[in-house]
This record gives C-alpha cells, structure tokens and sequence, in this order.
C-alpha cells in the first residue's frame, strides 16, 4: 500500500492485525474449503467496490467454489482463490504468505521494465544529480532551468520527506520548469504523497472524494470524505510542471497523480497509472496465509473511480524495454521538449474548486488545542445541527483523530469526538470499545461499562473489532476486579517463584468466578518487563503461565521461546518456536529465529 489500512490500527487498544484476525476454529485450519469460504466471506463483507465494478459476487462463488474439495492441493487453492479476486481488477485485493505475494490487479508480478532510474542519472541528469532518504529521493537538473525530481516511493514519512523535498525546492529554486517523476514508484503509507503535491499547489483544490465500506450490504458505504491539495511548506513551485507515471506508478503514486493533475500548471506523461487505490487491511485466514481486503471508494473531483484503470496522462507516451536498453528514454525527452519549445498551457482545472468543504474534524482538532475541549465539542455540534453543503463530518477522520488522541492520553478530546462519532454513524461497533477506553482513562469506569453495553445492539464488521471490543471489556473488569497477573507478579518479587506458584494456584481457583482477571497480554507484559530486567528465571516462569493458560495463542509460545533463547535454553526454544509456528504457520520472524536456532547460531 501501499496505502495502509489507517482507520484504527494507532490505538494501543487493538491487539496485532495477525492476532486479531486470526478466527479460532475447530476444523482443520488447513482444510481447503473452509479456507476458500473465509476468503470469499471475507471480501463478501468487506470489500468496498462491488458497486462502482459492476461485480455479481454471488454469481463468481458459483463459478469457483465448485472447484475446492477437501483434496484440493494449496497450490491448487492459491490458484483458485487468486483466480476469482482477478475478477475485481484491483491490485489491493491480496493473498500472501511467508514466501510471495499475489494480487487481483492487471499489472500483478509484472515487473518494470520501461524505466531506469540509473539511465535518467547517467544520461539525463547534470552530474548524476544528488540522491537522499536512502537514495529513495533523487533530484538534480536536467537542462538549464528545467529541474528533475523522481520519488522510488513514499514510505519514508511525512516529516522526512517534506524536509527533503523543502531542501531540494531551496537548491532548484531559480528553476522556470519542474519535471517530477513517479515511474517505478509503488506506492507508501500514509498521506504522504499529499503533503508532497502541497509543495506545488496554487490553491486550496478538491482532488479525490472517499467513502468506507460498512455492514453487510455490498452498497453500505459512510458518508462522502473530501481530501483537498493546498498550499503547504516554505514554498511552492507553481511553474510549468510535467509529471511522470506510468504503469508501475502504483497506490500512493496513483494518489499522487490524482492530485497533482488537479493544478492548472501541472501536464501528466507517460502511461496511465496502475490504478490500486483503496486502503486495504490485512485478514489472517484460518490456514495462515494472509489475504488483503480493499475496503474503500476513492474517487476523483469529479466523481470518477479510476480503481483498476489508472489515472489518464494528458499526453500519452510509453517506453518500451527495447528504448531502456539502448540507453534512451524517449518519455523524459519529450518532457523536455516540451518545456524546452514552449511549456504547456495553464489548463482549466475548476472542477477541483467546486466541493472545497472544511472538515469538521480538522476543525475540532484545532478547537481544542487553541480553545480547550469544552468549547471544541460546542463548535463541533452547533456546525454538525447546522449542516449545509460548506462542510463535512468524516467518519475515517474521526476515528484516526480519536486514536491519535488517545495514544496521547488526551481523554477529554477523544470523548468530545468519539460522541459525535457516535452520532454520526452508530452501528460503528469500534467506536464504543474506543469510547470505553477513553472513559477509563479519564477514570469513569461506569460510563466505560454503559457505552460497551450500548455498544452490544450493533455488529462488527472488520476483523479487529471483536478482539477490540473483548479488550475493553477485559480492561474495564480488571479495573473493578484487579488483574492476575499483577497479583502474581508482586508475589513473585516478593517471596520468589514458590510465593507467586502459591498465589496463582489461590487465583486460579477463582478465575471463573468473582476473582482478579486474568489477561493475556498481562501475563505477557510482565514476562517481557523480568527479561528486561534480565530476571529470567521469573520471566520463564511468567511466559510458561501464559502457554499454560492460553494454549491456542502463538504469541504465547513465541513470547517463551524468544525468553528460553535468552536464558541459553535453545532446545526448549526451538520446542516453544515450533508450536508456535503450528499454530500461526505465518509467524515469519519466529520461523526465522528457530531456524537460527536449529543451526546453532
């Protein structure tokens, strides 16, 4: 994404998406049928763009699930399931394991071959050009006044990209054209892409309109979100611009394009783009592999969903291998005679300026930090009584805020937008579980108890959000209860392992009843903070308890596995790593640390 999945995953409620995923079964999780119908399920629920594709779902489980049978190979399943996502023509819908990873896209496990970055810097490029963020960001110029700039990807953040991009707009400053480049470039995370077409934008412009998958309807989707380029940074370059892409330009490069050829000054060649443009998720499947579910609709200014297609050049040229060899790149240079004999025309771009609608939620974040909470929240709900066409209440902007405010503590502003959340769209089963920890950490348990208890009539639609319910309801008994594992833990410092082997023994006995909780994760805590401490007898002790008690969980085992290799016990740990991988087959850095082991390392 590859444009991640950001809807809940900051919060420190969620437990890992392998973790929270993962479904416990009790058929064979190898069994091909049971596999085949938890993808299909899977992306019946949850996938975003039957609709805008014209898609019969139903129709395609008729033409595929006639060919799994309990004897059907994994090869043959792999084949089968990655079959019927091509149907979808989106190469954000993916089945991966430990090995490979495949996709439902045209241009999937197809590899670039009409670029070389290599060639743009021998040939091109006056002295190579200069190269920063691991060399994943390379600029120079191309021609007197005409500067180069080429992104490989947009995983390196925000924040470093910016600098460096602020730096090189410093050192190309005297440029009177730009040509920037997003060929090769798969793609990142975040919103970084964004903050990089700030750098040429000449107004606030709407570029792309989103909406989220929720409820078991294929058409179920939350209200529009508007995303907008504007002016950002120190500076921008507003001159004739070309940008470059084609089809390997791909998720956020895709993002990037859509917004960049929403400013007049800016010119589009090469190819279309690859055309993966809805954030996806990760869903483990009872066999272990992984599959990757595209949840959203994301579409231009004006209405237009490019998923599966590409954004359009304006003007359309392709390199073949056959240029790339023979040292030339016919589409850089007719980006430069294009800049060189005339720069393109301004074009008219006003369709970007007809829905610029403030985000309420932006708004809200700005309230409380410079008004306080109280008069935030009061904003919030006149402008949300008020409604009209000038703004809008982003349902995805609220919960990632929310999870922002509350890996920050910052309670109070994580209930005033977590009740408006709640208004706005109230079968979003997550946004109790996050409004019950906001609550606890204000110290309300009984508001905490009342939102979860509210929470009950509405179903969970993403993988996470049981887990992530099940945890609120964890945390808000530990606060009235106490936790096991804290008992056992003091004990344990206090009087040693037959002190702490006593009070669980007490603990346990109770552990269905009216007793102290007993949490997982606890147990798991307290074993990782003695190994810090390098306390690792205690620590064994304390990981040996959580295997004990929850004998599904991989992490479990992979957790004492990882603390018997400290302590020297490598034949225990290569014991603990193989249940542990029985478990979870897609427990990649366990797999890797066992195989270090069994080789003595």
């Amino acid at each position: 994404m590859t444009r991640f999945f950001v809807l809940l995953f900051a919060i420190g409620l969620l437990a890992s998406p392998a973790a929270a995923a993962a479904p416990k079964v009790t058929a064979n999780p190898r069994d091909p049928v049971l596999n085949f119908e938890y993808v299909w399920k899977s992306l019946d629920r949850n996938y975003a763009q039957f609709g805008v594709k014209n898609v019969d779902w139903d129709a395609l489980y008729r033409v595929y699930r006639p060919k799994v049978t309990p004897a059907t190979t994994d090869e043959e399943l792999w084949n089968i399931i990655l079959d019927m996502m091509r149907n979808l023509n989106d190469n954000h819908v993916c089945l991966s394991d430990e090995k490979r990873r495949n996709c439902g896209g045209v241009q999937d496990a197809r590899e670039p071959d009409d670029f070389s970055l290599d060639l743009v810097r021998s040939k091109y490029l006056k002295g190579g050009g200069a190269d920063t963020l691991k060399g994943s960001f390379t600029y120079g110029w191309l021609a007197d006044g005409i500067g180069y700039m080429h992104f490989s990807h947009f995983k390196a953040g925000a924040g470093p990209t910016t600098q460096a991009l602020d730096a090189a707009l410093g050192k190309l400053a005297g440029a009177r054209a730009m040509v920037v480049d997003v060929r090769g470039n798969p793609g990142g995370s975040g919103k970084t892409e964004e903050y990089v077409a700030n750098r040429f934008a000449d107004r606030k412009r709407n570029f792309m309109q989103t909406q989220t998958r929720y409820g078991r309807k294929h058409d179920e989707l939350w209200p529009v979100e508007y995303r907008n380029v504007e002016p950002g940074g120190p500076a921008q370059f507003t001159r004739p611009t070309i940008l470059l892409a084609h089809r390997f330009s791909a998720s956020s490069a895709d993002i990037f394009a859509l917004a960049m050829r929403t400013l007049p000054h800016v010119t589009l060649v090469g190819d279309l783009t690859e055309g993966a443009f809805s954030a996806q998720y990760p869903d483990k499947m009872p066999n272990g592999w992984t599959l990757w579910v595209a949840f959203k609709v994301m579409r231009d200014e004006n209405g237009v969903c490019w998923d599966g297609i590409g954004v359009p050049p304006d003007l359309r040229i392709v390199n073949t291998p056959e240029d790339i060899a023979s040292g030339t790149d016919r589409v850089l240079e007719f980006a430069l005679q294009l800049l060189e004999k005339g720069a393109p025309a301004p074009q008219d771009e006003s369709a970007g300026l007809r829905n610029l609608k403030t985000s309420l939620v932006n708004q809200y974040a700005r309230d409380a930090s410079e008004k306080g909470v109280e008069a935030a929240v009061a904003e919030l709900n006149r402008a949300r009584a008020e409604g009209g066409d000038a703004s809008f209440f982003g349902v995805d902007e609220a919960m990632q805020q929310a999870g922002q405010y509350l890996g920050n503590k910052q309670y109070a502003e994580a209930i005033g937008l977590l009740r408006a959340c709640r208004e706005e769209f109230p079968p979003l089963a997550a946004t109790y579980a996050m409004l019950a920890q906001a609550y606890l950490g204000a110290g309300d348990v009984a508001a905490a108890e009342t939102v979860l208890k509210e929470g009950e009539k509405f179903e969970p639609m993403y993988p996470w959000e049981q887990p992530q319910i099940e945890k609120a309801k964890t945390a808000v008994r530990k606060e009235k209860l106490g936790s096991a594992a804290a008992i056992v833990g003091k004990e344990l410092e206090a009087g040693g392992i037959p002190a702490a082997e006593k009070a669980y023994k007490k603990l346990l006995a109770r552990r269905d009843k009216d007793g102290p909780v007993f949490d997982e994760a606890d147990f798991n805590a307290l074993g990782y903070k003695l190994m810090q401490e390098n306390k690792l007898e205690a620590a064994v002790y304390m990981f040996e308890k959580g295997t004990k008690l929850y004998p599904d969980s991989w992490n479990a085992y992979d957790s004492l596995g990882e603390c018997l290799a400290k302590a020297g016990k490598r034949e225990r740990a290569i014991e603990s790593y193989r249940k542990s991988l029985e478990l979870n087959p897609g427990n990649t850095n366990g797999r890797a640390v066992m195989q270090q082991l069994e080789a003595g390392k």
